[in-house]
């Protein structure tokens, strides 16, 4: 049987490893997560808040696919 609490740790590793994933890239780039802020005009928390997967930011989610390939 699978707990909850074993779901919800499953998945939040699952949100870091993409986060750092994402963070990578980004250096890589020569980017930063100002950068994304900048180009959509929306705040450092939200920016954040969607790399991390703590929201769901349909925005976010299309530049890091578009400049990213993530």
């Amino acid at each position: 049987m699978v707990t909850q609490t074993k779901i919800k740790s499953d998945r939040n590793l699952k949100n870091i490893k993409r986060a750092y994933e994402i963070k990578y890239r980004l250096k890589i780039a020569g980017l930063t997560q100002r950068d994304i802020k900048k180009a959509l005009n929306i705040s450092d928390t939200a920016v954040y808040r969607a790399i991390f997967g703590l929201s769901k930011i349909s925005r976010v989610d299309r530049w890091l696919k578009e400049n990213l390939g993530v």
